[in-house]
């Protein structure tokens, strides 16, 4: 009974530490993603505002925008 006691003890334990941890993270929420500007001649200053929330539970920080 003793040996399945410890057994079963190390098992508890080693699956705790294997179990992934409950991490706060951002989560980005875009409300459009995508914005057909049409036709644009070279020289054409385009703008578009892309609204966003956080639903995530951490600080979301944005440390780079790439256009595509």
């Amino acid at each position: 009974m003793n040996r399945f006691s410890i057994l079963l003890c190390v098992l508890l334990m080693a699956g705790m530490t294997l179990l992934p941890a409950q991490d706060k993270r951002p989560a980005i929420a875009f409300d459009n993603q995508n914005k057909d500007l049409g036709k644009v001649t070279e020289g054409e200053t385009i703008k578009h505002v892309f609204k966003f929330t956080n639903k995530g539970d951490a600080v979301l920080e944005i440390l780079k925008v790439e256009p595509s």
